[in-house]
């Protein structure tokens, strides 16, 4: 105990990182995906009923994650990660100050990017919780089988149907209300077996007007709609060995972002997956084999609001299409080889048309992204050896090749305004490799060491974007086709005590990042957008650099009441020493849950420090410390044919007037709010 009191002396500003080891394991007709390889998070949700909550959830009890209402607010309960609000939906994640440039995401493995320029539609605002089998998050470059991303990951497992013939046909239902934007949502979730299929199907509707603010002022174009609905079906060839279907469509409409200057008519996404899984494929023990597509058509609009200087079209879609091989090489008690090789290639296509408010005048057409083309393939394994009960190390490493171009003659012409090319092809071939040695010190207690090094190749808008606005600086961004890869270095340390009413986890990390992808102001180039401040070229900018650390604790303080505790803490530097954008500041966490008689009361608190360390080349302003209390109770009731839960939860009692320093556009989040959650779910019909 005196070591980690010594190592948190070090650490008293932070919050949490998960240096856990295992090994990746497939049940075919269960479903039971785990892994826990990796320096990261995994948050098992099978059998939870997701609504709206008064609390951070604290992984490792799983009554604390019930009560989400939208993955926004589930992956904003997740330690290290923030989300970046434009409005009320469609969040973007954070990964340690790191934003989507900088990490890997995917849905049930399959890689899928988002359509839009001005990141309205991260991959996560196509997925509910319903849809959710588990949640991993991972942290810089480790083994964690889903691609390489310098900054991490993020993998959305998809449920899956459950064979059950005892109880072959279960029913869920789900309403929720939340008063600060009238807000209401309707979930249905139902799954049907037999001895050789299963089938679920689930379905959600979601729709809020404009939310008001803790001033008590109305948050103009923040009202959405959205409708998601996803069939999944398992065919169970023989006992080892199964095929799995999985379909998720996603339709949201009338999304207003008042952070930006523009809306979304419609943002719709269709994904299809089909799985192979057995006990043994030729050498591989526990494959699986999955072929994948999807596509996303995203629409900007800015014909509902009040005052536009020049009416713009902006529409924007990707396609992507891949599949994958994994599954493991050797397993034995002391050792284990994983591998995995893979496959995508992905289309992007945005467009700006604009129309003058003079008669007479002719519309300016350009394309954003001049139909960029990118193909990725890659082999990762990982290797795990135990020396005895208490020493283990994990080695990965992932190698993979892109491709890049674009196939319009129009961006071509575009680009060569610039002396550029975009239609010439670009090789990038990308190196991750990492090592994590952990040392089990006693029964309750492990350090972790951990050195990983990445790799990553500019995004589409870094590499090819033509013009792009950024309302967050006020700047145009132009990309640069020539830009080479992004390098990083991370190290990180782990400390982890398990006990049974107490368990403890801290860490402290650094990246350190060689040719960092920065926007430079070129003063000898003329802004296209109304109002702009100039125009940046995104350029290679030497070094950047970030620390910082986490810390959770989860306490039984009685039978009956539990407590959890969180803090976390960047500091990021740019190759100029000067404060990175966007580094969310000291933020501390606090929930407790109390049971008494069927009844269950979670009162919570948040508190973030200011934020003065500001990047003055982003254009970022200060922000100011904040304090929000929030509670809710909810008690479960046995009906016989069913199981009903009612919620009722007040957040943001006080009615603070508040944003996270990283949000866009300095738009404040919402005040009080009344939220009611109502749910039903079946027994056996």
């Amino acid at each position: 105990m005196k070591s980690f009191l010594i190592f948190g002396v070090l650490i008293w500003s932070i919050q949490l990182c998960f240096g856990q080891t295992g090994q990746e394991r497939y049940e075919a007709w269960l479903d039971s995906m785990t892994n826990d390889q990796y320096i990261g998070i995994q948050m098992e949700l099978d059998d939870v009923i997701i609504t709206d909550s008064a609390h951070r959830a604290h992984l490792g009890d799983p009554k604390m994650l019930m009560n989400m209402r939208s993955t926004d607010q589930l992956m904003h309960s997740l330690p290290g990660v923030n989300m970046v609000r434009r409005g009320n939906f469609a969040n973007e994640p954070m990964l340690r100050g790191l934003t989507s440039e900088r990490y890997v995401m995917s849905v049930d493995g399959m890689r899928m990017y988002g359509a839009c320029t001005d990141k309205m539609d991260p991959a996560s605002s196509y997925i509910e919780p319903i849809n959710l089998r588990n949640l991993d998050v991972s942290f810089g470059s480790q083994g964690n089988m889903m691609g390489a991303g310098t900054g991490g990951a993020i993998n959305f497992g998809l449920k899956k149907p459950v064979f059950n013939t005892t109880d072959p046909l279960r029913l869920t239902l789900a309403h929720n209300f939340s008063s600060v934007s009238r807000g209401f949502d309707q979930a249905m979730d139902v799954n049907y077996s037999r001895d050789k299929w299963a089938i679920r199907v689930s379905g959600v509707h979601r729709k809020a007007s404009n939310y008001t603010d803790g001033n008590g002022e109305e948050v103009r174009y923040s009202q959405f709609e959205k409708m998601n609905y996803a069939t999944s079906v398992n065919y169970r060839i023989n006992d080892g060995a199964m095929l799995a279907f999985d379909f998720v469509g996603d339709d949201a409409s009338d999304v207003g972002y008042p952070a930006l200057p523009m809306d979304v008519a419609f943002a719709k996404a269709k994904m299809f997956g089909l799985s192979y899984l057995d006990d043994k494929l030729w050498i591989l023990q526990e494959p699986e084999v999955k072929i994948y597509h999807n596509f996303i058509n995203h629409q900007m609009d800015d014909t509902h609001r009040d005052s536009v200087a020049m009416h713009m079209d902006m529409p924007g879609n990707t396609h992507t299409t891949g599949g994958f091989v994994r599954g493991f090489l050797q397993q034995t008690r002391k050792s284990t080889i994983e591998i995995k090789a893979d496959y995508h290639k992905t289309f992007w296509h945005a467009e700006m048309t604009m129309y003058p408010n003079e008669s007479g005048q002719q519309p300016m057409f350009m394309l954003t992204w001049p139909d960029v083309h990118r193909s990725i393939a890659g082999v990762e394994t990982a290797y795990s050896y135990s020396f005895n009960a208490r020493h283990h190390l994990l080695n990965s490493a992932r190698v993979e090749q892109v491709t890049s171009y674009i196939s319009s003659d129009f961006g071509e012409r575009q680009l060569s305004i610039f002396d550029k090319s975009g239609i010439k092809q670009r090789n990038n071939t990308l190196v991750n490799v990492s090592s994590r040695y952990s040392w089990d010190y006693n029964r309750n207690s492990s350090v972790s060491l951990s050195l990983a090094y990445g790799e990553r190749v500019p995004t589409v808008s870094e590499q090819y974007g033509f013009y792009l606005f950024n309302q967050q600086d006020g700047y145009d961004y132009l990309g640069d086709p020539d830009l080479t890869k992004e390098k990083n270095l991370h190290l990180e340390v782990g400390q982890k005590i398990t006990k049974p009413k107490l368990n403890i986890e801290t860490a402290v990390f650094a990246y350190f990042f060689d040719d960092y992808i920065f926007g430079i102001y070129d003063p000898n180039l003329s802004q296209m957008t109304i109002g702009a401040r100039g125009v940046k070229w995104y350029r290679n900018t030497g070094n950047a650099r970030m620390f910082g650390g986490e810390f959770s604790m989860g306490n039984q303080l009685m039978s009956s009441l539990s407590g959890a505790l969180s803090a976390k803490y960047v500091y990021g530097e740019d190759f100029e020493g000067k404060p990175l954008p966007q580094i969310p500041p000291l933020k501390i966490s606090y929930s407790l849950n109390q049971s008494f008689q069927g009844w269950n009361v979670q009162p919570a608190v948040d508190w973030s420090m200011a934020q003065n360390r500001i990047s003055e080349k982003f254009n970022e302003r200060s922000t100011s410390s904040f304090f929000l209390a929030n509670i809710g109770v909810s008690k479960g009731l046995n009906l016989g044919v069913g199981s009903m839960k009612i919620g009722l939860s007040v957040m943001n009692i006080f009615d603070v007037a508040y944003r996270e320093h990283f949000d866009i556009g300095s738009i404040l989040r919402p005040g009080r709010s009344l939220e009611v959650q109502l749910s039903w779910r079946s027994h056996k019909l």
